[in-house]
Order: C-alpha cells, then structure tokens, then sequence
C-alpha cells in the first residue's frame, strides 16, 4: 500500500478518528500544558463542531467551492495552535501550528483560483492532520520520557510570579521577574 492507496483508502477516516481519540486522551492524562491545549484544540475543532455539524447539517463536504464550515474550523485551530507555539517551551508545536496553517492556505487557494480540482482540495485539508497527529505522539511521547528523565520543567517559556510571592524583591540584574523560574529546573544547569 502506497501512500497514495493510504489517502484514498475507505478505512481511513475511522483510523483517523481512533488515533486522535486515544492522543486526546493520553494528551490529557500524561501531558503537561502544551500537551492538553494541542488536544483541546483538536478536540474542540474537529471533534465537537464536527460532531455538531454532522448532526445539524449532514456530513457532506462542499468540494465545488470553499467549504466555510472547514475553513472557519482550521482558521480557529490555526490561530490557536500558532499562539499555543509562540508561547509553549516545546518545539513540535511550531511543527503542529505550520500544518494547520498548510491546510489554512488550501481555502485560500480555493478561494482564488476555480483551478483547484476537489481532489487536490480535499488532500492539502486532509493531509496536515495525519502530520499533526503524529508530531503530537512524537511530542507527547518525549515530554513522558524528558519528565520521567529530568523531573518536572517548564511548560511555557513565560511564567510570571505570583501575585506577593516576593518574588519581586529577589529579581537579579538584567532579568524582569515573570522572567525567572520560581523553581530551578535542569534547563537552568545548562546556562
């Protein structure tokens, strides 16, 4: 089976599904908060709206023209996930936010150009999720082992202190406070 009988392939939908189902879930078992707002963002894009679609319009996909429901759910999805990349201290992330804005494109493309065969359209909005599935695994995978490894650390790269923490008082020259672990991690040893 080449990659060509994967896209095309009947089953695909349902592996689809499964496999985002079990990420989501160990995302919100296992993973820290980078992990958690990857999944939620899926499982709010796609899952629940989608499941609210299919129930209140019917599952069908406009091929003939931009299909608003999908662009409007990648552009949701693309937004988050790019902010979620800027400020997570992971970086698969900036890997997830750069296929979702592939797949945002696609209804740009469509939009612009009548060219675009349903084929070709349905493909670059389908395809970044196969990509994005697997760097969340990839991601999710080496966040259990770097935690079981090297203990807690940092999920995002800005943490601000508590409000008096008296944190304020103990800022070292050149650093603001939201810039300072409140606790040190093994990513400060490497400094």
């Amino acid at each position: 089976m080449d990659w060509i009988d994967l896209i095309t392939w009947d089953n695909r939908v349902v592996v689809q599904q499964t496999l985002s189902w079990i990420l989501i879930l160990a995302a919100f078992i296992w993973g820290g908060g980078p992990e958690r707002a990857v999944a939620a963002t899926w499982l709010i894009c796609f899952k629940l709206v989608g499941f609210l679609r299919e129930n209140l319009v019917g599952d069908e996909i406009q091929l003939v023209g931009i299909d608003f429901y999908w662009a409007l759910s990648d552009l949701t999805a693309g937004v988050s996930w790019v902010v979620i990349a800027l400020y997570a201290n992971r970086n698969y992330t900036l890997g997830i936010a750069g296929l979702q804005v592939l797949a945002m494109t696609a209804h740009l493309a469509r939009g612009m150009a009548e060219a675009v065969s349903p084929i070709g359209y349905v493909f670059m909005v389908a395809a970044p999720g196969w990509g994005q599935l697997l760097l969340l695994a990839i991601g999710l995978t080496r966040h259990i082992l770097r935690k079981r490894k090297h203990g807690q650390y940092r999920d995002w790269r800005i943490q601000k202190p508590e409000i008096g923490s008296g944190t304020e008082a103990t800022v070292l020259p050149g650093k603001k406070a939201w810039q300072q672990a409140e606790q040190p991690n093994w990513r400060d040893e490497l400094k």
